[in-house]
């Protein structure tokens, strides 16, 4: 045998020795983990599972409910989005166990589950079977859709339940948009973040992640933000379809399932809102010729003036070729239900309201589709079928379903939950699942309803004012909309959500110096949420403190870089510094994110006109209207491109079309006055500055133009009385200051020559 050489002998020392460096570097790394969880846990921090769900629902990992002695019982990281609910570990040999699967709608927002038909339901069958133990479980998730609904049906299979009354539908468009990362993570990712999120370490270190890539929803992101959400993303009717249809698959996925677990299902239509909200988004969907564009535009605008008026007839008359024109446009459609309305043609204002909600480009309700898919699924699988959305008709004066029944835009009034409660339990009576051949007393759910409503209610007043407010917001009435999130403040001093929205009015209503207050002491609260930064610089533009506003704006564009409102704002603040260059980027990035989003293509061609460039102007004005219609001040921009291009008759028939939109704009008077001056109309022109003094007595321009009108006519004395006005209000008026002198010195001059 041939020993060793001392060169191998070497180098196996070495690999040993390495070995050896490898070991201790990771005994090492583990111990100063250990040593770090065990300093965090006895500092009593919390895992990242024990604060949150992590996936928001997206995983079966986390579940609804979790083992509390010998019964279930909500999980606590999930009671921001389900109600606390518990019942027995051991289901008891007469048990009857339901579970009611739904959004916040079902959750019984805003007054709790006690308010939800779900536990109406439940009562009532422990009334009517007193020998089953029932429990009603109501395992609505706010803002769940059927994607995760599934998850939780899964879930539920467990704990042997007896029936699933499904009520859901209205949150289809809100999963798409705000959690579609989550649905995208490979298996083995989710698993791996399920066992790091029990390691206190790693809590501080996602969330630093999270702040990092604003992955994680900020406060106002949560449910109730969503029922007047700016940034809201339009779907095309090919997406509605595509999401109708995913919705129906799903559907069908739960109730198979159930049915073969021997879990019997009841399937709910759901009913919205109808009459009393507004579509939230409203496109055209095609593109018109220049003439079809402004045929449609006329005949919207006068029907929508012939509403307001209340001649209805008039009205349909005008909206009914609109809603020919282009048969997409919600709020077209809108319009003509209320005048059918009015006109007591109560069968076409139910389906033109209907329409108004298939066409929102941004739907916060279910669309007709979504009932279908229910009455179908229902019908395909044997489900029981409990149509909800034809029995809130039937219970609403002439079949019109709004705030009689529905709070806000979805969620049931307590009499909704009632009338809900009432057809479920009737069904399931009817169906004779629990031996019980009677059908449902009326007399007794008569008399258990009155003994419900002598018991105190516990709910959250606070979110209760601000659904109100939201409600009275969106339909315009911005006053009691404030009045509203004061007194939801004053029962929840922090509520970040009442303090935005108010915020936000006060800034809309002019009341800019209060909104800045509020604004500044909601980010203390909420550092990490994007929107309060955006309105405190809405609050400060109004002000005229551009420079702290673009601070804002930038700050709640780090926090949300895809934020077109924020985006809009800033190029706003930009332009109001003269910085027109950097203003006219912000509009593109607003326009990137949002393409529909009229107000920034109309400011972006305001600025290329403050640049000198009326040309590329007209374009942007052009767009603006094609979107918006019936933005006056689109019109009134245009107008003042044409007359920088030195088109003053072409600029004129803008001002016209602005005034006829908006006869009280006192700057589309003036400019109208401009081109007529430019034209030689002199006397025409000077009734336009008139008429802008009436509308708006300190407007400089508009003196100092009637001043240029009667030193033209020769009325030089009267001409320096205006000329003098304008220089009085606006001390820096250059031009007014230039045509004082020259007035004075021929009026001097006249004077020496004894004329």
């Amino acid at each position: 045998m041939n020993a060793s050489s001392p060169v191998s002998a070497k180098k196996q020392r070495q690999q040993v020795a390495l070995w050896k460096k490898l070991l201790f570097a990771t005994v090492a790394c583990l111990a100063f983990f250990a040593i770090a969880e065990l300093a965090l846990w006895t500092f009593g921090v919390e895992a990242l599972v024990e604060q949150e769900d992590p996936f928001r629902g997206f995983s079966d990992l986390i579940t609804v409910f979790e083992a509390e002695g010998d019964r279930y019982r909500t999980r606590r990281t999930s009671l921001g989005t389900f109600n606390d609910q518990s019942f027995l570990a051991k289901k008891p040999a007469n048990g009857l166990r339901l579970f009611c699967l739904g959004g916040s709608s079902s959750h019984g927002y805003p007054w709790g589950a006690e308010a939800a038909f779900t536990d109406i339901v439940g009562e009532a069958l422990a009334t009517s079977h007193p020998e089953r133990h029932v429990e009603a479980v109501n395992a609505s998730g706010v803002s769940y859709a059927m994607h995760r609904l599934n998850i939780v049906s899964d879930e539920l299979l467990r704990y042997e339940p007896d029936v699933f009354v499904v009520y859901s539908g209205h949150n289809e468009f809100i999963e798409p948009e705000f959690f579609e990362a989550f649905k995208r993570r490979s298996r083995a990712r989710t698993r791996l973040e399920y066992l790091l999120a029990h390691s206190r370490i790693y809590s501080p270190m996602r969330r630093a992640v999270e702040g990092w890539r604003n992955e994680s929803p900020s406060t106002s992101e949560q449910f109730e933000a969503r029922v007047r959400r700016e940034e809201t993303r339009v779907f095309s009717r090919q997406e509605k379809k595509l999401i109708v249809s995913e919705y129906r698959w799903r559907l069908e996925r739960l109730v198979r399932r159930a049915q073969e677990s021997g879990v019997k299902v009841v399937l709910a239509t759901v009913p919205c809102n109808l009459r009393d909200w507004r579509p939230s988004s409203s496109t055209t969907g095609v593109r018109l010729t220049d003439d079809a564009q402004r045929q449609w535009s006329d005949a919207l605008l006068t029907g929508k003036r012939r509403l307001e008026s209340g001649d209805f007839e008039a009205a349909i008359a005008s909206l009914e070729p609109a809603a020919r024109l282009v048969p997409a446009h919600a709020e077209t459609e809108f319009f003509l239900a209320q005048a059918y309305e009015g006109l007591a043609r109560w069968d076409e204002a139910r389906s033109a309201y209907q329409r108004a909600c298939d066409a929102d480009a941004s739907p916060n309700r279910r669309v007709s589709g979504i009932n279908k898919a229910i009455r179908e699924v229902a019908h395909q699988y044997g489900a029981l079928l409990v149509d909800v959305d034809r029995d809130f008709e039937q219970s609403s004066e002439h079949g019109l379903v709004g705030l009689n029944l529905i709070e806000d835009y979805v969620h049931p009034t307590r009499e909704g939950h009632e009338i809900i409660a009432w057809h479920i339990w009737d069904a399931i009576e009817s169906a004779s699942w629990f031996g019980n051949k009677e059908p449902a007393s009326r007399a007794l759910f008569d008399r258990l309803i009155a003994e419900r409503r002598r018991r105190p209610m516990i709910k959250s007043k606070a979110r209760w004012f601000l659904n109100q407010g939201v409600v009275l917001q969106h339909q315009g009435n911005h006053e009691a909309a404030i009045e509203k999130y004061i007194q939801a403040l004053a029962l929840s001093p922090g509520y970040p959500l009442a303090m935005l929205n108010l915020g936000d009015l006060l800034t809309r209503t002019g009341k800019h110096t209060e909104a800045v207050v509020l604004l500044q002491r909601l980010i203390e609260l909420d550092p990490k949420s994007g929107e309060p930064h955006n309105n405190l610089g809405n609050a400060l533009q109004g002000l005229g403190r551009f420079e702290e506003a673009v601070t804002h704006y930038q700050d709640a564009l780090r926090i949300k870089p895809g934020y077109a409102e924020a985006h809009y704002n800033l190029g706003n603040a930009l332009r109001g510094l003269g910085r027109l260059e950097e203003a006219v980027t912000h509009y593109q990035d607003a326009l990137r994110i949002k393409p529909d989003y009229a107000e920034a293509h109309n400011n972006w061609g305001n600025t290329l006109l403050a640049l000198r460039r009326p040309q590329e102007a007209v374009v942007h004005y052009k767009e603006t209207l094609r979107l918006k219609p019936d933005l006056a001040e689109a019109h009134n921009n245009w107008g003042n491109a044409l007359q920088a291009l030195g088109r003053p008759r072409e600029a004129a028939v803008h001002y016209e079309e602005t005034l006829r939109l908006k006869p009280d704009l006192a700057d589309a008077h003036n400019n109208w006055g401009n081109a007529l001056l430019a034209l030689g109309h002199l006397q025409e022109a000077g009734g336009h500055y008139e008429e802008t003094l009436r509308l708006k007595p300190d407007f400089a321009e508009a003196h100092n133009n009637l001043g240029v009108i009667h030193a033209k006519s020769g009325r030089l004395t009267d001409a320096i009385k205006y000329f003098e006005q304008a220089v009085r209000l606006k001390s820096d008026y250059t031009d007014a200051q230039n045509n004082l002198r020259q007035v004075r010195a021929l009026l001097q001059q006249q004077g020496a020559n004894g004329q």
